[in-house]
This record gives C-alpha cells, structure tokens and sequence, in this order.
C-alpha cells in the first residue's frame, strides 16, 4: 500500500507543478536559443571577412608581376581600384562593421618600400563583439593561403598570432574573447 500512495502523491505533485514545469522548460529553451543566435556571427561579419580575402586576393593579382610589394598603400589601392567596389566610400575604404579599413606597410597603411614580400589589411574601430567575430571567424583553406598573422591591438594588448607560434592560428573563440576589448583594431599580415 505505501508504494501506491507515493506513486500518487507523485502524480498529484506533477499534476499540481505541470504548467511550472513547462514553463521552466520553455523559458530554458528560449535561453539556449538565443545564446546560440547572440553568439553566431552576423550576416556583416560574414561580409566583412569576405572582403578581407577579396582585397587579399585582388592585391596579389595586381602584384604577381612584381618581385615584391613596393608601393602598396591605401592610396594605391583606392587609386589603382583594386579593392571591391562595396568598400569605396568618400574616398577611403570602409568595411561594413570597421570604421575605416587600411592597406599597406603597418597599421595606418603607410606606403610598402623595396624589398617588402608582406602586406597589411587593417580594420579599425571594431566593437568587442566584431573583434572576436572576426578574429575566431572559421577560415576556409583557400583563405589560409597567404595569411602569415593576424594580430589584435587595443588598449591593453597586443598579440600577434601565427601558425605555430606562441599565440597560434587559428584563433580560438574563446581567446579572441578573452583578448578582445571595447576598441579594437586587427591587423591581417598576408604574403
């Protein structure tokens, strides 16, 4: 007789707690879900890495006739057209989520000199949440090629990443996370 009174006070109880049960189930869902959609990079992302490859690519067609990178700068690539037409505004190239984009030698796309077999694509200004985006955002094989590091710079860091190195490519979500702050800048260094 006991077992039969607990199996129906058992009953009684989910019964009682049935709607607080799912309820906790759903709200538990919805949670998931969006965690899920906050955390998968956005359609601008996806464009913003697109066009980093783009401009790669365009720059060493543009170049494959040459020994090196001589000349390259930001002005070159705005003046030779050589950057996707979607990143020409005002003058200067822009990315969909960097306030301005820079090619060349360093950081501020200073002018590449003789000698020099690497360039540099920077996006500046990104958001915490673009700069982890765009530093951990899956490459595909083809994007590898020519990538030597991507380094990440802001306020309190300055880490390079290169494939095999200390700091290694590709780069883990959770270090991107990890190094990432409210203003960032992140150098694409390509051959």
């Amino acid at each position: 007789m006991k077992q039969s009174e607990t199996r129906a006070k058992i009953k009684n109880f989910v019964l009682r707690h049935r709607s607080a049960f799912y309820g906790g189930l759903v709200l538990l869902v919805l949670l998931v879900l969006i965690y899920f959609l906050a955390s998968a990079p956005n359609k601008k992302v996806i464009q913003a890495q697109d066009e980093i490859f783009r401009l790669a690519e365009n720059i060493r067609q543009e170049y494959k006739k040459r020994p090196d990178y001589w000349g390259l700068s930001t002005q070159s690539v705005l003046q030779s057209k050589i950057a996707p037409a979607s990143m020409l505004k005002s003058g200067k190239l822009f990315s969909t989520i960097a306030k301005e984009v820079f090619v060349g030698a360093d950081e501020n796309g200073s002018v590449i000199m003789p000698g020099t077999r690497s360039f540099y694509i920077v996006y500046k200004g990104l958001s915490k949440k673009n700069c982890v985006d765009m530093a951990s955002y899956p490459m595909s094989e083809q994007s590898k090629l020519g990538l030597l590091s991507v380094t990440i710079v802001n306020e309190q860091n300055e880490i390079v990443f290169q494939w095999g190195g200390e700091y290694s490519l590709p780069i883990d979500k959770k270090d991107a996370a990890r190094i990432c702050r409210q203003k960032n800048t992140i150098l694409w260094n390509f051959e």
